[in-house]
């Protein structure tokens, strides 16, 4: 059974927005240790309890998937700090020291663009179906 310590695997789908974001398959599960803060605290409460082969559909909300937008993560910038190809709205602005997202162009002005710096899923509803592929330890 999934608890504090237990090494876990899950497959999974993600969908937000009606999209597929994200896809982990039973080949190549998500693999985290349940109470170690690798995963949100709403994400682990859903799979709290379930046994290998348990199979759950959940949505978390905002608050418990990557939080609540904070408007005081826009900042307005100069283009001339970016890449030509960076001057849209959507594009995922990248570290160039470690090519981590940073942040997404919300907005398109005459000289600036407006930043997004939250998570590109922060204000989001996350649903999520998923299978508990394996939990280290568990007597089967």
């Amino acid at each position: 059974m999934i608890s504090r310590g237990k090494r876990v695997r899950i497959a999974y789908d993600l969908v937000i927005d009606g999209k597929l974001i994200k896809s982990m398959s039973v080949t190549k599960p998500l693999r985290y240790v349940h109470g170690n803060k690798e995963t949100s605290r709403g994400f682990e409460n859903a799979l709290k309890g379930l046994k290998t082969g348990d199979r759950k559909k959940f949505v978390l909300s905002p608050k418990d998937g990557y939080g609540l937008e904070n408007p005081k993560s826009f900042i307005e910038m100069p283009k001339s700090r970016f890449l030509k190809k960076d001057h849209f709205v959507g594009r995922e602005i990248k570290s160039l020291r470690d090519g981590k997202y940073l942040a997404t162009v919300k907005e398109v002005r005459r000289d600036t663009l407006l930043l997004n710096f939250n998570h590109p899923f922060a204000g989001k509803s996350l649903h999520y179906e998923i299978l508990v592929v394996s939990i280290e330890g568990e007597l089967l």
